[in-house]
């Protein structure tokens, strides 16, 4: 199931992060890891080379074009040839793909035959967000097939899962998603169900932990109450757990885009790397 993993790398401090937990993950798993880099096409265009040319105080109808292009196709060679020396010192077995493009759909599109895609927290850009979510990121979480694990800038190799499980359809998958990794990897886990409501959190922890003890895992389960963002990273640093996973999204498209979802908020604050499940 997990024979193949990609890495989106922009060689960012973040993305370094994300290469080490993915070199960690296929190492263990013996899978194949790609490396995916995107040249932006975006930086090509006429309205960025413009403004590029009045910052270096050159005449705008000079054409950058090329030596742009030039100078982006060679950092993606030092990054290729980064990737391929981490690759090595792993003993992983890995190709790096170097495309063009929009940033995030190329990396959604490239990794789509994968079973996990890593992915940094904030990009190169990150001194700009502040402790928000980096935008090539944020939107790969709304339009990636697979789930999606975000990192932060130094991930420990993954000895025990959070679950978050509300019962609805995406927490569905996460379930699953998060039985087979936390199977593949022999580790144990902790389902967290967050609600006022005591009958129906033992429920849904029993239909939880029913469905991994089927599997063979180590199932422990723990019901809270609380804001759910703020709980789920309280209880992960409770339970020792450095992978949280959960569902994408458990709101309307219209709340999302309106409050943003229980995931967002835990990316936002949490220091472990969380598996988004689509």
């Amino acid at each position: 199931m997990f024979s193949h993993l990609a890495v989106g790398f922009d060689g960012s401090i973040n993305a370094e992060g994300a290469l080490d937990l993915a070199l960690s993950v296929a190492g263990r798993l013996g899978s194949i890891l790609h490396g995916i880099h995107v040249i932006d096409t975006a930086m090509l265009e006429g309205s960025f080379i413009s403004d590029m040319s009045g910052a270096m105080g050159v005449e705008p109808l000079v054409n950058l074009t090329p030596q742009v292009d030039s100078v982006l196709t060679d950092v993606a060679e030092t990054l290729r040839a980064h990737f391929e020396d981490r690759l090595q010192d792993a003993g992983v077995e890995g190709r790096f793909h170097v495309v063009r493009g929009s940033v995030a759909p190329s990396v959604a599109r490239e990794s789509g035959a994968c079973a996990l895609l890593f992915v940094g927290l904030r990009g190169v850009n990150a001194k700009f967000h502040g402790d928000l979510l980096g935008p090539v990121t944020e939107r790969l979480l709304r339009i990636s097939r697979i789930p999606v694990v975000v990192t932060p800038e130094t991930p420990s190799p993954i000895a025990r899962m959070l679950i978050a499980y509300d019962g609805g359809d995406h927490a569905d998958r996460a379930l699953r998603w998060g039985g087979e990794l936390a199977r593949a990897l022999a580790v144990p886990v902790t389902v967290l169900t967050v609600t006022d409501e005591e009958k129906r959190g033992t429920g849904l922890l029993n239909r939880a932990r029913e469905y991994l003890g089927e599997m063979g895992l180590d199932v422990a389960v723990r019901r809270a109450t609380g804001r759910p963002s703020e709980t789920i990273e309280l209880m992960a640093g409770e339970t020792g757990a450095n992978l949280i996973c959960m569902g994408s999204h458990s709101h309307s498209k219209l709340v999302e885009m309106v409050i943003g979802s229980t995931a967002d908020a835990v990316l936002r604050k949490t220091s472990v790397p969380v598996m988004c499940v689509p």
